[in-house]
């Protein structure tokens, strides 16, 4: 869905003839609706069941499930919600929306975005307290009439440690509300904070379903509409649990295959044998796609549909995924799913901090087991282990919790064409509010999985509208909570990560292709895309906008640039960061 509207506190703007034009320069007939309190222009795209529900103070955008019944809510069901609180009506549903509720005694407005935040939420300030919103930020400039100017200390924050999930964005003025949180509007102030509690489902004392029960339960009805489920298959744990709930749940006039793809000359990313070996079992088809032909920063020729949100390193890859949506079914309504997420949420590999976890929740009774399970999934020295959590255990009980502790290794230690202006530039807000608001004192391990879990949220964000969009379940708020509510140190058991998702397959299915233990990269793939397009990435990045912005050395990419096309990888993370960027700039014509 795409939309763009305006809240207001004062008279209505007579801004919904624009709306209407500009939004229908990118899709046919858009809707438009106007009330009291904001004017709202939306229409779907692709085959997208979302929907926009109205009551007298209430307006969400979406698609939403029962938490209860696992059903989809009908209109009657959110009708119904008109006399509740924000809390009452959004603690009884899950799926993407956004969530906007009226006030008219204050007069306020609270806006509310869902846990994984994949139905995005843009919006800019005007003078009188009213807001200009989209989901795409190209719209808001469209409707502004105004010519973007960039955030550079967003691109030197995310130069230097990847996507995250902040409330600022690549453009000055141009802010985003962020997964699971609630953005409160009077007239004269705003304020964001968090709405959705990752701690909680932790916390709460109640019986734990099987990975099986929960994925089926979510599956079901985000499936049903479809005619044509298609999967993205590596053969991996994630991937294929998604299949075997799938094949278990689909309906007869539903078709289910798979979509594998792989480098036949790398093989640290060919991993068709292992997806064979799924299909075989549930009798599914599988699309294998050979991707020799078509490696990571290969131009793309094509103009996309709209401008990217952000920089992401998806733009380097964008004819890898291009010719991967060909192969989704066209002949009626198609859903493309993907694993990618439940690493993150079962963490994948599990927190060496989990032998603290277990200290301060079972105390030393039993502790040297989890201690040798430790040691024997790492490989590594029993005292390495003890010394890492007897740091953790000092901080936790001496110092709490620092003020924005985070992840901020940055992707590639020793980026030496990294100059300090870009240190200097990045921003401590360049993170996620949730931060701000963790308890003092919370358990190191868990901690660490909380970190893992915003990754995968930031890292599903800036879909490229060119494509068929994919949904990610692992990342919908019922699993989440599912896999949160587990001890750090009861996700990882006999040298296996991610046990309690492998253990309730495979005895639900009576399969054991899902205790593979290796895992497929594309390292190898990536330094062949440098390779293959060494002029085309020297010319991108050495006479691009950080260059010019005395953000990176150019005589020492250019030597990082040439190393790497002969085999170094040290540092390809902040090489796909920069190439990111660079193509982001570009497409939006603003340099």
């Amino acid at each position: 869905m795409i939309y763009a509207g305006l809240i207001h506190f004062n008279d209505p703007n007579s801004c919904k003839n624009r709306l209407l034009s500009i939004l229908g320069s990118y899709t046919s007939a858009p809707t438009l609706i106007e009330n009291s309190f904001l004017t709202l222009c939306y229409s779907k795209q692709h085959e997208e069941y979302d929907e926009v529900w109205e009551n007298p103070s209430t307006l969400l955008l979406g698609r939403i499930f029962d938490k209860i019944s696992a059903k989809e809510l009908v209109r009657t069901d959110f009708e119904n919600f008109s006399s509740l609180s924000k809390e009452e009506a959004l603690g009884k549903i899950w799926g993407k929306y956004v969530y906007i509720k009226t006030h008219p005694e204050g007069p306020q407005f609270e806006i509310v975005l869902d846990s994984t935040g994949q139905l995005p939420f843009f919006y800019c300030t005007f003078s009188n307290g009213d807001i200009l919103f989209s989901s795409d930020i190209e719209i808001l400039f469209k409707v502004l009439s105004q010519k973007p100017e960039f955030n550079w200390t967003y691109l030197a924050s995310y130069l230097v440690h990847g996507k995250n999930s902040a409330t600022f964005t690549p453009f000055k003025d141009v802010f985003e509300l962020p997964p699971g949180c609630c953005l409160k509007l009077t007239k004269n102030d705003q304020k964001i904070s968090p709405f959705w509690d990752p701690l909680a489902s932790y916390q709460a004392s109640k019986t734990r379903r099987d990975s099986v029960d929960i994925l089926r339960t979510t599956l079901k009805p985000l499936i049903e509409p479809y005619k044509n489920l298609c999967v993205s298959l590596s053969g991996g744990i994630d991937s294929s649990s998604l299949v075997y709930c799938l094949k278990n749940i689909k309906n007869e006039e539903q078709t289910l295959q798979a979509i594998n793809y792989y480098h036949s000359s790398i093989q640290s990313s060919n991993e068709a044998v292992h997806a064979r070996a799924v299909c075989q079992e549930t009798g599914i088809k599988l699309i294998e796609i050979d991707l020799r032909d078509t490696l990571p920063f290969d131009p793309f020729d094509k103009k996309l549909a709209m401008h990217p949100n952000k920089p992401t390193p998806g733009l380097a890859t964008l004819k890898w995924s291009d010719k991967i949506s060909d192969h989704i079914p066209s002949d009626g309504s198609s859903i493309f799913l993907s694993g990618h997420g439940s690493d993150h949420i079962f963490m994948q590999p599990p927190t060496k901090r989990a032998l603290s976890d277990y200290i301060l929740e079972e105390g030393l009774k039993g502790s040297r087991k989890v201690l040798k399970k430790l040691a024997h999934f790492y490989r590594d020295s029993l005292f390495s282990i003890l010394k890492e959590n007897g740091k953790s255990l000092s901080s936790y009980f001496f110092y709490g919790r620092s003020r924005k502790r985070h992840p901020r290794h940055k992707q590639d230690e020793g980026a030496l064409w990294i100059k300090e202006r870009t240190y200097q530039e990045q921003s401590s807000d360049y993170i996620h509010p949730i931060y701000d608001h963790l308890p003092s004192q919370i358990l190191p391990g868990k901690y660490q999985q909380l970190d893992t879990l915003y990754k995968g949220i930031a890292s599903i964000h800036g879909q490229i509208h060119q494509f068929h969009p994919t949904y990610y379940p692992f990342l919908y708020e019922p699993i989440l909570e599912f896999a949160l509510s587990f001890p750090t140190y009861e996700l990882f058991d006999q040298g296996y990560d991610r046990y309690p998702l492998r253990k309730a397959v495979s005895d639900y299915f009576k399969t054991d292709t899902i205790w593979r233990r290796s895992k497929g990269q594309t390292t190898g793939v990536t330094q062949l895309g440098v390779k293959k397009n060494l002029t085309y990435i020297l010319d991108l990045c050495l006479e691009g906008e950080l260059v010019k912005q005395g953000f990176v050395d150019k005589e020492g990419l250019h030597q990082a640039i040439i190393s790497m096309a002969s085999g170094d990888n040290e540092h390809l993370w902040s090489l796909i960061h920069i190439a990111s960027v660079e193509i982001f700039i570009h497409d939006w014509g603003c340099h």
